[in-house]
């Protein structure tokens, strides 16, 4: 076993649990890397594929793609120091690996659209669909992005046909063309949204492989609770457990797990090994030993993490995000049972890019780029989306501040952002409009609620209480302090809070200003679902380009928040 593995056993032994967490193995694979300085992962890619043996049947993971067609930029365009993604290199990858394993298929764990550059969103991400067909997608898990739009748009993508805004330009919409699986997202009924499936068998080298499909629970805490109205989205192990003995019934020789859930490595300060399993956190490890051994593989997603994992006798997987790596997965077929390896390959930019996907890229690039590239606004220096000391983030102030001028008109007062809606960076000078919705790609429309000072004050505290997505709310027009070691409840210093200046009142009436994602209790902040929403505004982005418009060179904005 590689020396970098870890086993993850010491909190499983607290629980009485039995783990047995390790690399899932590129032993055997003839994985060849390339030598790499000292400090530094080697590179292991498509080259020197090594021959397919008998009763052998390889399956490409692929997870959160989220319409990055174009080669990813910064840090998301890396793994280590090696530069990677981009679809049409994505897709030459694909087809050097299909060209070694013919009996083979490629799967998604989910979140293939939304949160999208610009090329793909501005077209309702209809291109990241077509892409994953030119590229044979047998199936893909549904993940929390797939619903940021709402059920319906997520049945249009499955089905095809226009947007409620039009038609995209190119040929017309027809689709996936793989299924998606949503084997835990189920009505009042017990029914899966119309036209999704909870599994599908693939038959490869001779060979059927069931195939189950499940989205983190915490999508209801993470998405528009609007456009998920009626659903639930229920435990994922015994959803896949429930899925078992129909895939049997149906001939399946194994199951595989597309799982829009996920882990992260702790290296502790050491260099990610894309292979490794360094004491793997998260709900994955939990997921591998409850669901039925049947399952021989887990295919995961969600935390954009890169890991090659044995967990409780199954593989489990992640391939980084937006196309950066391929997870190779071997499932060798042999007297009766089946064991699986695999290896997470780096999708290099130094192949010859695949010229269907080239021009499928070049296409929707041409369509956007008048939009894209004009410019809005300009910041006299960076606007990081990484929190200050006091956790507000700069780039989320200045969204707050363009929030709270939106809304001006409606008195509002002060303005909330959450850290999660603030995708990117701006480095600083012009600001594109391509920038922009890079940064903020949701679409919310911005809103006002009436609050009182005392559930302003339960609205900050919220803040501490957040399990999904934990994190300070960037602000504007408010002012206060906190300390994080006091008890819950009462970390918001007595006395701090100020809006416009002037202290606040806790028996006076409010109009405060933020997006209706939030304003529909999204990220857990359920107090702004107890005060009324009394006007709705632009959308965040237009919100955004007029302030931007009408305030010359946006300086970077002090911390609004004081830790104590």
């Amino acid at each position: 076993m590689n020396v970098r593995c870890r086993l993850v056993a010491a909190s499983a032994a607290v629980a009485g649990l039995l783990l047995v967490a390790g690399c899932g193995g590129s032993e055997g694979t003839g994985a060849s890397t390339t030598p790499a300085p000292p400090g530094t992962v080697p590179l292991i890619s498509t080259d020197n594929l090594p021959a397919a043996k008998a009763g052998e049947v390889h399956l490409f993971g692929i997870n959160d793609l989220h319409g990055n067609l174009q080669p990813p930029t910064g840090t998301n365009g890396h793994v280590g120091t090696y530069a990677a993604g981009g679809a049409a290199y994505l897709a030459a990858h694909l087809a050097k690996l299909k060209a070694k394993y013919p009996d083979s298929a490629v799967l998604s764990a989910g979140d293939n659209v939304s949160a999208s550059p610009l090329v793909s969103a501005l077209f309702h991400d209809e291109p990241a669909i077509d892409f994953l067909n030119s590229i044979g997608t047998a199936a893909s898990s549904v993940g929390n992005h797939e619903f940021d739009h709402g059920v319906p748009e997520l049945i249009r993508l499955q089905q095809g046909g226009c947007a409620a805004d039009g038609c995209s330009p190119g040929e017309p919409f027809r689709g996936a063309r793989f299924p998606y699986l949503a084997a835990n997202v189920t009505d009042a009924n017990g029914q899966l949204p119309p036209g999704l499936k909870a599994s599908t068998v693939l038959t490869l080298g001779g060979h059927k492989i069931g195939v189950v499909g499940v989205v983190t629970p915490d999508t209801v805490n993470i998405v528009m609770p609007q456009g998920i109205q009626g659903y639930r989205f229920g435990d994922e192990a015994e959803a896949i457990d429930k899925a078992v003995p129909q895939l049997r019934a149906e001939g399946a020789e194994t199951v595989v797990a597309l799982l829009h859930d996920g882990g992260t490595q702790q290296t502790h300060g050491a260099p990610v090994d894309y292979n490794g399993c360094a004491d793997v956190s998260g709900n994955v490890t939990k997921l591998a030993q409850r669901v039925d051994p049947a399952v021989r593989v887990l295919i995961t997603g969600h935390t954009h993490q890169a890991y090659n994992c044995t967990v409780a006798g199954k593989l489990v997987t992640q391939a980084a995000s937006y196309g950066r790596l391929i997870s190779d997965i071997t499932l060798r077929f042999h007297d009766g049972t089946v064991d699986a390896t695999a290896v997470n390959r780096v999708v290099t930019q130094t192949v010859t890019p695949d010229p269907a996907a080239a021009k499928l890229v070049d296409f929707f690039t041409a369509q956007a780029e008048p939009r894209a590239k004009r410019v809005i606004g300009d910041s006299s220096g960076p606007l990081p989306m990484e929190p200050a000391p006091a956790g507000d983030s700069p780039l989320g102030d200045v969204i707050a501040d363009a929030m709270l001028s939106a809304m001006a008109p409606a008195q509002a007062v002060a303005a909330f952002m959450n850290p999660g809606g603030v995708r990117a960076d701006l480095t600083g000078g012009a600001i594109t409009y391509e920038q922009a919705y890079t940064v903020q790609p949701f679409g919310n429309a911005v809103v006002t609620v009436r609050l009182t000072g005392e559930q302003i004050v339960n609205l900050l505290e919220q803040q501490w209480n957040n399990v999904s997505k934990p994190g300070v709310l960037s602000v504007a027009g408010i002012t206060y302090a906190y300390d994080d070691t006091a008890p819950a409840g009462h970390k918001v210093v007595p006395g701090s809070v100020h809006i416009g200046g002037r202290p606040l009142d806790p028996a006076a009436s409010y109009q405060v200003s933020t997006n209706n994602f939030l304003a529909a209790g999204g990220d857990g902040f359920s107090v702004f679902t107890q005060g009324s929403q009394t006007a709705v505004g632009p959308t965040d982005l237009d919100a955004l380009e007029s302030y931007l418009r009408t305030r010359g060179s946006v300086e970077p904005p002090s911390g609004r928040i004081e830790r104590r």
